[in-house]
């Protein structure tokens, strides 16, 4: 989005314009997006440290802003500093999408097709009609997806690891 559509843009008749308005609805869709992530934490921070919501709302504000800074000056004044030799942009992105994602879907795979059950699924998607694909789905997510996400995530550590490469 930021490497092929500037270049769009720029080569569009009033493209310029188009450009800053799309860029400004995508500020705006961030904004919101990160208010309703915050106030997850917000409220997490008053149920259990029985924070009032001001001190939880200032105290989840500056630890994001913290982060948010640190991922921004990574490639900056603060590039020399490199996490598993990865500038904090890289690393943040490394975290959250090549090892926080495949644990949670795995997680997810194990609650909905050994705790809790397909049957839950299954219920629900036959609640609007014929679920074609009901055992298909069963072995997917019971077996299939948890061991593809398994490799994922341990091909993502070994990569960064350098012990495989691409």
């Amino acid at each position: 989005m930021f490497v092929t559509l500037p270049k769009v843009f720029g080569a569009m008749k009033g493209g310029a314009v188009v450009g800053l308005v799309f860029f400004l609805l995508v500020m705006f869709a961030a904004l919101t997006s990160s208010i309703s992530l915050m106030e997850t934490v917000v409220s997490i921070f008053q149920d259990k440290l029985h924070w009032e919501r001001k001190k939880a709302t200032i105290i989840v504000g500056i630890g994001v802003i913290a982060i948010g800074t640190l991922s921004c000056l990574g490639y900056g004044p603060l590039s020399m500093v490199k996490l598993l030799g990865m500038e904090f942009l890289d690393f943040f992105d490394f975290i959250s999408n090549s090892i926080l994602m495949p644990i949670v879907a795995f997680l997810t795979c194990i609650l909905i097709g050994h705790v809790v059950g397909t049957k839950v699924v299954s219920d629900e998607v036959e609640a609007s009609g014929r679920f074609k694909k009901r055992g298909l789905f069963q072995v997917m997510i019971r077996w299939v997806a948890p061991i593809c996400l398994v490799v994922i995530l341990l091909s993502e550590i070994l990569k960064v690891l350098g012990i495989i490469s691409v």
